[in-house]
């Protein structure tokens, strides 16, 4: 008997990469950063630290958290690039499960997977998705999932799935999903539970990169050149004194780093909450996702200060749509198999 093709469910941002799958009827979640450079690594000195040096064509790479010669991968281009393809490669690897063959469910921002003048999907876009993470890829020293089928949906929407259908929710109800990702802002007015999806919205120039590319000068300012992966630590601890001492090393400049970081928080904020009620001024329900939600929840709160507690946080919100886009199409696959 053919042992079944196991399917995972990723959420390909810019900054991270979110995976999710099912095992033993369990959903799992693992979140794999995006830090990568050009040329290889040598061998760990440590046992126990292994090195992931990656070849596409002739192009070698290499996962790096901490080299300030990493990538940029904040920008619209990485969703059909060579760090999109190692960075989903990279992410599955992180899983644990043993190599072999797979079948991939991906995501591309609302701007990249519908077209602006008609709201139909980009098929061009789509197919180009799809080709770049069937390409060839070796990692030295190691082996690679076989990448045999690649399913593409849009992002953001499908993250509150489960918690609309929770939440008593009537057929007029308008909720306005908001996922602040790495490099875009996507939003969508769903009309009750997924009855129908009556607009959407996304913003290539905003996103959670305008705050770690302003940590990163920062700390370069401070003697502290940082990769992306750092400086994004360093605004998710940046209330951790500690740690904030370690990454920065000229020590009379931590409190002006933490002033800039905290500068571009509200710019962020303020962008988004503005995008927000430009696209819809009174929806009945607000539901925050992505990498950036935590960044931009009080900005969303004194924009919409009515709703109160209908303002949502969605739960682990960086892997959420993984996690929802998985428990939905594993559910289909069942109904299927009855």
């Amino acid at each position: 008997m053919q042992a079944s093709m196991t399917k995972f469910a990723i959420d390909d941002g810019s900054t991270n990469v979110k995976i999710s799958w099912i095992d033993n009827g369990e959903v799992r979640s693992v979140t794999s950063p995006n830090s990568f450079r050009k040329d290889w690594k040598s061998a760990a000195l440590l046992n126990d630290r292994k090195v992931f040096n990656y070849q596409i064509a002739s192009t070698k790479y290499t996962y790096d958290a901490t080299s300030d010669k990493a990538l940029s991968t904040t920008h619209v281009a990485f969703q059909y690039d060579d760090l999109n393809l190692l960075s989903v490669h990279h992410a599955l690897l992180q899983t644990g499960v043993k190599p072999g063959p797979v079948s991939i469910l991906v995501t591309l921002p609302i701007t990249e997977y519908y077209r602006a003048d008609d709201c139909q999907k980009n098929e061009e876009n789509i197919a180009r998705k799809k080709a770049n993470l069937m390409r060839e890829i070796s990692l030295n020293k190691g082996e690679l999932f076989t990448i045999v089928d690649v399913e593409v949906l849009p992002e953001s929407l499908p993250a509150v799935l489960t918690t609309l259908m929770d939440s008593g929710v009537n057929e007029f109800t308008k909720s306005l999903v908001i996922d602040c990702g790495g490099t875009t802002l996507d939003m969508g007015v769903i009309i009750g539970e997924f009855d129908d999806v009556s607009a959407v919205y996304g913003n290539a120039e905003i996103g959670v990169s305008m705050v770690t590319n302003a940590a990163r000068k920062a700390l370069s300012a401070a003697d502290s050149d940082a990769s992306y992966l750092v400086a994004n630590e360093l605004i998710k601890r940046r209330h951790n004194r500690e740690f904030v001492e370690e990454v920065i090393n000229d020590i009379s400049k931590v409190d002006w780093v933490l002033e800039r970081i905290e500068d571009k928080i509200t710019e962020l904020g303020a962008a988004v909450a503005y995008e927000a009620k430009t696209f819809m001024r009174n929806p009945n329900r607000i539901y925050l996702v992505g990498g950036g939600a935590m960044l931009i929840e009080t900005a969303i709160r004194n924009a919409y200060p009515s709703l109160g507690d209908k303002i949502v946080m969605i739960k682990a919100p960086q892997e959420a749509l993984s996690r929802e886009i998985c428990c939905y199409h594993a559910a289909d696959t069942q109904a299927e198999a009855v």
